[in-house]
């Protein structure tokens, strides 16, 4: 693309950013620009860091959110799965009654209570969508793109991704990492987007070349190059030899990062699983300032949630594992000096039934709550106490819209405008 041509193609898509229309996403690599590239400065570098972490299942909210004030008609709902009432840890920052917090955390949380006492996690009440729907996958869709009626223009990209194309790195290959595989919130045509695995050391594997061959990635980097130079006047020839050039430095990078970490003093990371090996790698590549890989997004998920059966021996077990993985990495950033330039998100795709089935278990759901958690963060509760008494089809009603919590991640965090990422305007909470 010509130089006058990217000033033309820019002006135009000013012109329709400014009449508030979505934004395609252009392949950067391949085309060369985007139409937004002179507001990358402003968001790339600043050092500050988001972290999505999943919980995949379908998350039962109220046996981790435990509506104390409505704590005997919570029980009748769960004459088998109920949480006893004087295991609940109060939720400082909830709403409160005869001076009392209205609502409780599960005890599985006793290891992060101190950073919910901190004010550094806000807890987003009744979130969800328009018109529910209780399958796994169309609700992971809407969460994972953020579109939850038809709209052409943005299908088959992730939110995260529209945002990393417009707004992200257009020559750092790890700009978008995600731990264990490339969830489609990553994706977008035009993202720089790397997914690396962690061993049980929280080292990473799964992004590497082999250099059995004898040079080592150094000759490799330095062959690809001298090989070819200069762009290829074919885009997608380009785009494919940037790929390679890109996964051999990015691997380097990688590596020397994580060779170059030392867990901060008094952190221990909890061992045996692969939520606690992904925490740390991204603990690892985050804190590194040799060299500085200048990632914005990480993305995690845990399995497991989707408790049909034996939830109350199982859920506690999850949360469990998330408090205790998050209290170490939350430790970690902070022993490092970089607290405060880090924002965790936790989500899952829906809650469950307010009444629990004759296994023990929850069945799918429609309102849910997400978290944020960081030094940044102004804690406390966000969204009104779900309401036992007024159900649809025996099911929450949900009041926040999920992207409300997008959209002020987008504007207070990430940079950029939400509306252009997000295909509209949704109202924000203060929780940044």
């Amino acid at each position: 693309m010509s130089k006058q041509s990217r000033r033309e193609f820019i002006k135009t898509g000013a012109r329709a950013a400014g009449a508030g229309l979505a934004l395609p996403v252009i392949n950067r690599t391949a085309m060369g620009t985007t139409i937004v590239k002179e507001l990358i400065d402003t968001t790339v570098g600043d050092g500050k860091v988001f972290v999505i972490v999943e919980l995949a299942g379908g998350n039962d909210m109220l046996n981790t959110v435990i509506p104390l004030r409505q704590y005997s008609t919570y029980a009748s709902f769960r004459t088998r799965i109920a949480i006893p009432q004087g295991n609940v840890l109060p939720l400082y920052g909830a709403s409160t009654f005869n001076g009392q917090p209205t609502m409780g955390l599960a005890p599985s949380f006793q290891s992060l209570k101190p950073v919910f006492d901190a004010g550094k996690v806000a807890v987003i009440q009744s979130a969800h969508y328009p018109n529910p729907n209780l399958s796994h996958d169309f609700s992971r869709r809407i969460y994972y793109t953020a579109i939850p009626t038809s709209n052409i223009a943005l299908q088959g990209t992730g939110w995260i991704g529209r945002h990393s194309a417009l707004y992200g790195s257009d020559t750092n290959s790890l700009d978008t990492i995600g731990i264990g595989g490339v969830s489609k919130t990553l994706y977008a045509s035009g993202a720089k987007v790397s997914g690396i695995s962690a061993n049980n050391d929280g080292n990473p594997t799964g992004y590497s070349l082999s250099t059995a061959s004898g040079g080592g990635t150094t000759n490799q980097t330095t062959a690809a190059l001298v090989m070819d130079p200069a762009d290829s006047p074919i885009p997608y020839q380009q785009l494919w030899e940037t790929s390679v050039t890109d996964a051999i430095t990015g691997s380097t990078q990688v590596a020397a990062a994580a060779g170059s970490y030392v867990t901060a003093p008094g952190v221990t990371y909890p061992t045996g699983n692969s939520f606690f090996n992904g925490l740390k790698l991204i603990a690892k590549l985050a804190c590194s300032s040799s060299p500085t890989l200048g990632t914005r997004v990480y993305y995690i998920s845990q399995g497991g949630y989707d408790t049909h059966a034996t939830e109350n021996t199982d859920q506690p077990v999850l949360l469990a594992r998330l408090s205790d993985g998050l209290k170490a990495f939350y430790d970690d950033l902070a022993g490092h000096g970089i607290g405060d330039k880090v924002v965790v998100l936790i989500w899952s795709e829906f809650g469950r039934r307010v009444a629990d089935n004759a296994s023990n278990g929850t069945d799918h759901g429609t309102a849910t709550d997400m978290f944020v958690l960081g030094g940044a963060v102004k804690g406390g509760v966000y969204g009104p106490d779900p309401d036992l008494l007024n159900l649809t089809s025996g099911n929450l009603r949900w009041s926040v819209d999920f992207r409300s919590v997008y959209s002020e991640i987008i504007s207070k965090w990430l940079g950029g405008d939400p509306q252009q990422v997000l295909g509209g305007s949704f109202p924000q909470l203060g929780f940044l």
